[in-house]
């Protein structure tokens, strides 16, 4: 029963189930509604992959929040949505915000872009190594991590769960 348990928190096979954190839900769900592509569950993939739903995450490299955004990044798509004067990566709903806008705009790039592959899949590509990385290997860079952050996140995005 442990083994069992312990491959389901893995995320191996089709049996991972992950319910999101109640104060997530409605964020990721109306962050989804930026474009027709995104759907709450690969946006909670996503944040999960990046920072385990942390909203105070910080990496190595110096990316920040639950959607761990870089400082230059977020100077661009950081928006204050609470009227507190400041857009912050470690406000949770504007973080959010943030990944569905970025994560529409990669996608629409994908899209016009002419390079072969699922709209999707380049847009993480590129959320994780940059949208020039994705141009310059005409596709999904043969990085290891962005390799493993794509698959992953497209894997286990169907068991995140809006309930429980």
């Amino acid at each position: 029963m442990l083994i069992a348990a312990a491959i389901v928190l893995a995320g191996c096979g089709s049996d991972f189930a992950r319910t999101v954190p109640k104060e997530y839900r409605k964020p990721l769900k109306q962050a989804a509604k930026e474009c027709p592509e995104l759907s709450p569950r690969l946006l909670a993939a996503q944040i999960d992959q990046e920072s385990g739903f942390d909203p105070d995450a910080v990496s190595k490299a110096g990316a920040e929040g639950i959607a761990q955004f870089v400082p230059d990044t977020w100077a661009v798509w950081g928006q204050d949505l609470d009227g507190d004067g400041v857009a912050s990566p470690y406000n949770a709903l504007e973080a959010i915000d943030a990944q569905a806008r970025l994560m529409c705009f990669l996608i629409f790039e994908a899209k016009s872009s002419g390079i072969d592959g699922d709209p999707i899949d380049l847009a993480l590509a590129a959320y994780n190594a940059g949208w020039s990385n994705v141009v310059r290997y005409d596709g999904i860079p043969p990085f290891e991590e962005t390799e493993n952050y794509v698959k992953r996140i497209r894997d286990r995005e169907d068991g995140y769960r809006f309930r429980g």
